[in-house]
């Protein structure tokens, strides 16, 4: 199930190693996502972590002023056991300032 929406982008992260004969390649990004409480026990957002492919992706944005709008392309995928939301594509939103302290 593929779905576009905007993300704010707080940073990013790229890792291209092997451990224990294993390659690991990946970026993943930090986007702000609202803190939903029914109980009232919180408010405002926070940082959640989600998988954009291979460490390639990394050098897309790296030069950016964080943090970013973007539009992104995402997609829900599964192993069988569990459920998650990756990115696919990041689109910049351009002439749009972000402020520091949250917009």
């Amino acid at each position: 199930m593929q779905f576009q929406t905007q993300l704010k982008i707080l940073g990013a992260k790229k890792f291209r190693d092997t451990v224990d004969g294993v390659l690991y390649d990946n970026t993943k990004l930090f986007v702000e996502v609202n803190l939903n409480d029914n109980n009232g026990n919180a408010v405002g957002s926070a940082s959640s972590e989600m998988q954009w492919g291979t460490s390639e992706n990394f050098a897309k944005i790296a030069s950016l002023q964080f943090p970013f709008l973007a539009n992104c392309e995402m997609e829900m995928v599964t192993n069988g056991k569990t459920t998650k939301t990756v990115i696919n594509d990041v689109r910049p939103v351009t002439n749009q300032a972000v402020a520091k302290s949250g917009a």
